[in-house]
């Protein structure tokens, strides 16, 4: 018997379904025109390197404010108000200095503190050097604001850490109107600006390097500034008080066991605390201050930190006739009682009682000097608010402001931490000389310094923006 069993059939295989492959084209994105955001001016700025770029932003800036200063062949050629008024004054007390008449308006008078001695100073080494030349000024403001325009750069990557922000930023100042113009003025609003952006830079790297030198430097740098315009006055303590309350609150909200979550820092070890470094740079500030002070005391017997037109302004920017408006002269304003009380009284008497006269203003007239305050602050940033048609310029300045504030306040949203610790410095002095410029007869050209400052934090808010949108687009 055969046991062996035939074998079995082969398993026929499952039949296999023909898969068939699909191929899905992608949606077509829905185009959208576009748009000169932040994020594709930076993609543009940024398309070469970053030296190479800012190079020629900085040959922009040269060649607009080169251009203006050739549009403007007669330097008296500027607003009738600083014609008649401030620049006069400087060229006087600079050509009196080279001439060994002495820091006065004439042979025959007193010495004067009407104008702090920076700015009269700048004049009289340019004209030692060049000779009696109002176009070796203007051309040397020119090149000084290009510096200020490669500063804001430098202040930008110092603040934010972004070099095609700095750009930005840098781009801005080269092409804002106020700065080109401002240098082909005899006026202190250039050299001040670039005293008080590279003071403002040292002050931030003396914090961010923990340096006492640095400290010292932006100090003095502030009281070059004070010298210049005595917009800077007062600002190192501002500082002084602005760190010593942010030390607090950070103290006590560790002592809460909640830093962490407001992003506070302590200090631990080594290094340079806060308020000491500020206590070492309010030190410097009045060190650079003291020689004009104590110049002041012996030559014309008062204590005046500043100039002796700060009663006059402060009178004449709280009088509710005029509602504190610029352009009408102190001497106008003068009831027939001050003005008897000022005849042959000394410049610096003259001062004390004027501003004596401010301040019982303010003390008799409360809720009007607050609502007038009020009204100053579309004046001081906007150029409007007096009481009469403004002009398409100051409808464009306003409009520009306007814009710059909103992208800073858009950008500051998203600040890193050390970010805003450094930001302390810009937006204290942002804010501190604005509220000290509000108190006088205010004018636009006093914040045009300030702007430098804000533009870091503009730039960060049109590159935000920008990017933002092109997020949006991607996902629709």
């Amino acid at each position: 018997m055969n046991l062996e069993r035939d074998p079995a059939p082969p398993t026929p295989e499952p039949e296999r379904s023909e898969r068939r492959v699909v191929r899905i084209e992608p949606k077509q994105r829905r185009s959208y025109p576009t748009l000169p955001t932040g994020d594709m001016v930076i993609r543009v700025m940024t398309g070469g390197s970053v030296k190479a770029r800012l190079f020629i932003i900085l040959l922009v800036a040269a060649a607009l404010r080169i251009a203006a200063t050739i549009a403007i062949s007669n330097p008296h050629e500027v607003p009738r108000t600083l014609a008649e008024s401030d620049a006069p004054t400087y060229y006087v007390l600079a050509e009196h200095l080279i001439d060994g008449t002495g820091y006065r308006y004439a042979a025959d008078q007193p010495p004067t503190a009407r104008r702090t001695p920076g700015y009269p100073l700048f004049l009289a080494s340019i004209f030692q050097i060049f000779g009696k030349s109002f176009s070796a000024v203007r051309v040397l403001q020119c090149a000084l604001d290009v510096v200020t325009t490669y500063l804001v750069f430098a202040f930008t990557v110092v603040l934010l850490g972004s070099r095609p922000v700095g750009l930005l930023a840098a781009l801005v100042y080269a092409i804002y109107p106020p700065a080109i113009m401002s240098s082909t003025y005899i006026m202190t609003e250039t050299l001040y600006t670039f005293l008080l952006v590279l003071s403002i830079i040292a002050t931030c790297y003396a914090f961010k390097l923990r340096s006492y030198t640095l400290c010292a430097a932006s100090g003095i740098g502030l009281g070059l500034s004070t010298l210049t315009r005595p917009g800077a006055f007062l600002l190192p303590f501002a500082f002084l008080a602005v760190g010593l309350v942010r030390k607090l609150a950070a103290a006590a909200t560790y002592e809460r066991g909640v830093g962490r979550v407001l992003g506070a820092k302590r200090e631990r070890g080594r290094g340079m605390g806060a308020p000491v470094g500020l206590v070492i740079l309010c030190l410097a500030f009045a060190a650079m201050m003291l020689p004009w002070v104590l110049r002041n005391e012996r030559a014309l017997g008062g204590f005046i930190p500043t100039s002796t037109l700060m009663g006059a302004n402060l009178y004449k920017g709280n009088d509710l006739a005029t509602r504190g408006a610029y352009f009408w002269s102190t001497d106008s304003l003068l009831t027939p009682d001050l003005r008897a009380r000022l005849a042959g009284a000394s410049e610096a008497k003259q001062d004390r009682i004027l501003s004596a006269e401010a301040r019982r203003l303010i003390l008799a007239h409360g809720k009007d000097i607050f609502l007038l305050t009020l009204q100053k602050i579309p004046r001081l940033w906007l150029n409007l608010g007096y009481g009469r048609a403004p002009s398409k310029k100051s409808w464009a300045l306003a409009a520009t402001h306007v814009m710059l504030i909103a992208f800073a306040l858009y950008g500051a949203i998203w600040l890193p931490p050390e970010a805003r610790a450094l930001g302390i410095f810009p937006v204290t002095t942002i804010v501190f000389s604005s509220l000290m410029y509000l108190t006088v007869a205010s004018e636009v050209r006093f914040v045009f310094p300030l702007i430098p400052l804000l533009l870091p934090y503009s730039a960060r808010g049109v590159a935000s923006m920008g990017r933002a949108m092109l997020a949006s687009r991607t996902t629709i």
